[in-house]
């Protein structure tokens, strides 16, 4: 297999004069991704709780206390995750091999399950809100559904990173930071038991998103060109 082979297949007119073979431009799909989930993290600032176990009771007050911050950061979260999954697949399919599209699918499986997921503090905010005891134990199922498949996504995103890696042979220094994104992120799941998982995101959430902007613009491929 030659390098050329790997690469994307450019646009053809087909008989409706239309561009046919085109994938769609990773860099929508990565920014997107990027830029979902920056907004959503930001829009938590005022929200120390959020995504902690320890202080599950604590987030649902938050949540009821401040739902215009809950819900944009949801609607963010959401779409981010959404486009992380079709930048997965993009890369999955450039990098072309079965490790790597095996990769891809175990991110786009992990992100869409997260987005679902990141709707259910909306869900509190709106719809729940504080009304006593019931309310507060449906808030504490609804985070606490939200923060475990946070925590899957967090597994399924570190082994998909992990086996896209090797497939990185033409790029060394993107194989290197998709190892370390990928060894990063794996840990971050105990964020679902154990509090202190959840400051790893401080060093895994960068090196991803960094690995996201930069695969959005920089042609890949699993052999150098």
């Amino acid at each position: 297999m030659t390098a050329a082979s790997l690469a994307v297949p450019r646009a053809t007119a087909g008989p409706t004069g239309h561009a046919e073979g085109r994938a769609p431009h990773p860099a929508v799909a990565g920014l997107t991704a990027v830029a979902g989930n920056v907004l959503g993290v930001a829009f938590l600032h005022d929200m120390p709780s959020a995504y902690r176990p320890a202080s599950l009771r604590d987030w649902v007050s938050a949540v009821s206390e401040q739902p215009l911050a809950t819900s944009a950061s949801a609607a963010c979260f959401s779409v981010g995750l959404v486009a992380l999954a079709l930048w997965a697949r993009e890369l999955g399919a450039r990098l072309a091999t079965p490790r790597a599209r095996t990769g891809a699918l175990l991110i786009g499986f992990g992100a869409l399950a997260n987005a679902a997921a990141s709707v259910f503090p909306l869900v509190q905010a709106v719809h729940v809100g504080a009304c006593g005891p019931a309310c507060d134990a449906a808030g504490r199922a609804l985070l606490g559904s939200a923060l475990a498949l946070d925590a899957l996504f967090n597994v399924t995103l570190g082994i998909g990173l992990l086996s896209m890696a090797p497939a990185f042979t033409g790029q060394p220094w993107l194989r290197r930071l998709a190892t370390a994104a990928g060894a990063l992120s794996l840990p971050v799941s105990a964020q679902v038991v154990w509090d202190p998982a959840a400051t790893l995101l401080l060093f895994a959430g960068p090196c991803w998103l960094l690995l996201v902007t930069l695969t959005s613009f920089r042609p890949v491929s699993a052999r150098a060109r």
